[in-house]
């Protein structure tokens, strides 16, 4: 801490008693974390984190939102960044998408696009580079850095965010598929992660993870077959769904998240249709992987009930 006699005289002019105490204070917050310093973003998490086990806790969550392209995302806020993340548990998601990429040394990247030009102004793509490398190089947009994954479920495991990994490389690669097992574990998020993707080779990894349904249990499902996807949900965008998906899904007792993204709808009319789908949608599904420019649809339809 500051030396106190320092902070009590400015400029060698005593503080007049009453503003002393408001002073004593704002240190005494500060110093036990109840204030942020300049520049920090406060933030104390979701109340629990989610746990894919507990289906009386993931029916009490609905909708279960899951923040799209790496938390909140804005102007001054790239995508995929600790910040983004923080954001997401401000603004109350339950869980964040992480797009994963490999470094020129295989380690796991929170990073989205196939190349660094548009977010870092940097040529070349991360698996050029070693992650101690990456993790110099600033986004264009605010002050946040490349991370890695471990980093970033440090963060999600603290302020209690579960996770919905998009593996952009290494979905066949055991060796990194195991290095990534090992991060969830060591982070305590196997039973908060959720990961959507074809590979055989990712399921039989990360075993201790919930999948989407395979192209042949859908088969099944859609023939009639009685299933039972309890360790699956269902993901994808709201116009794929068939007429009797949404029943049978519930009765098979898998989740389900349709993607509410922006870049899925035309441009000048996105907000208006993605409404639409969300309001049609909600009592039906689980929750939500959405961009979070359509967070204020679902605040406005429970201030209206």
């Amino acid at each position: 801490m500051q030396n106190l006699a320092s902070m009590m005289r400015i400029n060698s002019v005593a503080i007049p008693v009453w503003r002393l105490d408001l002073l004593l204070i704002a240190v005494s917050l500060i110093t036990s974390g109840g204030i942020a310093e300049a520049g920090e973003t406060r933030n104390e998490g979701a109340q629990s984190l989610i746990d894919f086990r507990d289906r009386e806790d993931l029916i009490r969550r609905r909708p279960i939102l899951i923040a799209h392209r790496g938390g909140v995302v804005n102007d001054d806020v790239a995508e995929c960044s600790l910040t983004a993340i923080r954001l997401a548990a401000n603004h109350h998601y339950d869980m964040v998408e992480l797009d994963i990429r490999k470094s020129l040394d295989g380690i796991p990247i929170l990073f989205h696009d196939s190349t660094m030009q548009q977010a870092c102004g940097v040529d070349g793509r991360v698996a050029d580079r070693n992650a101690s490398e990456l993790e110099k190089i600033p986004y264009l947009k605010g002050k946040d850095r490349i991370v890695t994954l471990d980093t970033a479920l440090e963060l999600c495991r603290k302020i209690r965010l579960g996770v919905m990994l998009d593996l952009k490389t290494g979905r066949d690669d055991p060796e990194f598929l195991t290095h990534l097992q090992k991060l969830l574990k060591k982070h305590e998020l196997l039973d908060a992660t959720i990961c959507f993707t074809a590979s055989d080779v990712t399921r039989e990894q990360l075993k201790s993870i919930r999948f989407t349904p395979t192209s042949d249990e859908m088969r099944r499902l859609r023939a009639g077959e009685r299933s039972d996807l309890r360790e699956r949900f269902w993901f994808g965008l709201p116009w794929n769904l068939q007429p009797d998906d949404l029943g049978s899904l519930r009765a098979s007792g898998a989740l389900i998240f349709p993607a509410i993204n922006t870049f899925r709808y035309p441009r000048d009319q996105h907000y208006e249709r993605a409404r639409q789908d969300i309001l049609k949608l909600l009592p039906e599904v689980d929750g939500f992987q959405m961009d979070s420019v359509y967070g204020p649809i679902l605040k406005d339809n429970a201030s209206s009930k």
